[in-house]
C-alpha cells in the first residue's frame, strides 16, 4: 500500500530527529528554541509550503541556511542582515531542472563532457542521511549510485555532503566513497552563487596572480598578471592550482566575504555580464574546484573537499 501524505511527513521527520528539533508545517515559522531564558540552534524540515522539501539550520544568533535536498544545494545563508547567497530570478525550484543559484553541484564531472552538463547530483534527490543540532547544527545529506547514475559514470560510489552553520561561518564537507573495486575518476565545482551588492562594486581577491588560466569563452590559456579580478564582461575563467582562500571585496557593503577551501585546488570565476534575465549585475560565481585534472579514487578510498565562507564586516 503507498503511504499516505502524513505517513511520509512522519518518516522525513524521523531521519531528521524530530524530538530534537523543530519541525515546520506548511505556513508555520522558523522559531528558536528556548533553553533556560536563552535562543539554541535549530533544525527545521518544510516538506509542504513549496514545491520540493527543504531544511532550514538557525543558529543562535539568527543566522540561517536553507538547503534542498534535490541536489543537496544550499541556497540561502543569512548573517545579519545579508544573505551572502542568490538564486537566479530565472531559476526553476521545482524539480524539473537543476537550481540555478546557491551552491549546486557539479559532480561527476565539471563542464560540458561525455554526460550531461555538469553532471547528474545537482539534479537527482539525496537522501537525508543524519542531523546533528546544537550551537553549530549541521545536516550530511547521501547520493549513492543507482541504475540512473550508472547509465552516465559506471561506478559505484557513495556521495556524503555534510552543511554546517557555525556561529561565524558557514561549512560544507564533500566526500566521495569508492564502494567499488577499481579506480574512480570525477571532475567537480561547488558552482556557488554569491550575491554582491553590484558587480561593479566587486574585486575578487587571491594568489591569482602568475596563475595560468583557461578562458572558456574564447578557449585560450592566459597568465594572470594580478592578485586582483574585476568583472567588465561575460566571464568564464578556470584558475589552475589557485585554491586555499579567496574574498570577496563588496565596496558597497563594504564587506569580505572570506572563501577558504581544502581538497578544491582550483578555482572558477563565472558571470554572465549583460545577461538581464540571469541577474548578472546581483551575483558572481566563485567556485572551488577540481576542474582540470580529474581526482583519482582507489577502490575503498575516499577524497574529501571542504569550504568554509565567512562574512567579515570592512
Amino acid at each position: 500500500r503507498r503511504p499516505t501524505a502524513r505517513m511520509a511527513r512522519f518518516l522525513l521527520a524521523l531521519l531528521l530527529g524530530e524530538t530534537s528539533a523543530l519541525v515546520m508545517r506548511a505556513g508555520a515559522a522558523v522559531g528558536l528554541r528556548m533553553r533556560g531564558g536563552s535562543p539554541v540552534a535549530t533544525i527545521a524540515l518544510d516538506e509542504a509550503s513549496e514545491a520540493l522539501p527543504f531544511v532550514t539550520l538557525t543558529n543562535a544568533a539568527g543566522d540561517s541556511a536553507k538547503v534542498y535536498p534535490f541536489g543537496a544545494c544550499v541556497t540561502s545563508y543569512v548573517k545579519g542582515d545579508t544573505d551572502y547567497l542568490m538564486v537566479r530570478p530565472d531559476a526553476v525550484v521545482d524539480g524539473s531542472k537543476p537550481i540555478s543559484g546557491g551552491i549546486p553541484f557539479c559532480f561527476p564531472q565539471f563542464g560540458p563532457g561525455a554526460m550531461q552538463q555538469h553532471g547528474f547530483a545537482r539534479n537527482l534527490h539525496w537522501e537525508i542521511a543524519s542531523q546533528t543540532d546544537g550551537d553549530a547544527p549541521s545536516v550530511v545529506f547521501k547520493l549513492t549510485d543507482n541504475e540512473y547514475t550508472r547509465a552516465m559514470w559506471d561506478f559505484p560510489f557513495e556521495a556524503l555532503y555534510t552543511v554546517t552553520l557555525g556561529a561565524e561561518a558557514l561549512s560544507t564537507e564533500f566526500k566521495v566513497i569508492n564502494t567499488g573495486d577499481s579506480e574512480l575518476a570525477f571532475t567537480g565545482a561547488l558552482h556557488s552563487y554569491w550575491s554582491v551588492s553590484d558587480i561593479s562594486n566587486l574585486q575578487i581577491a587571491g594568489p591569482f596572480e602568475g596563475a595560468t588560466y583557461l578562458d572558456k569563452l574564447s578557449d585560450t590559456r592566459l597568465a594572470s598578471t594580478s592578485d586582483f579580478v574585476e568583472i567588465s564582461k561575460p566571464t568564464d575563467s578556470v584558475y589552475e592550482q589557485v585554491g586555499g582562500e579567496v574574498s570577496l571585496l563588496d565596496s558597497g557593503r563594504k564587506t569580505s566575504l572570506k572563501i577558504a577551501s581544502e581538497g578544491w585546488t582550483d578555482t572558477v570565476v563565472w558571470n554572465p555580464y549583460g545577461e538581464e534575465k540571469m541577474g548578472y549585475a546581483k551575483f558572481v560565481c566563485v567556485e572551488c574546484a577540481k576542474a582540470i585534472m580529474p581526482i583519482v579514487v582507489a577502490p575503498t578510498a575516499e577524497w574529501v573537499g571542504k569550504m568554509s565562507i565567512t562574512p567579515i564586516t570592512l
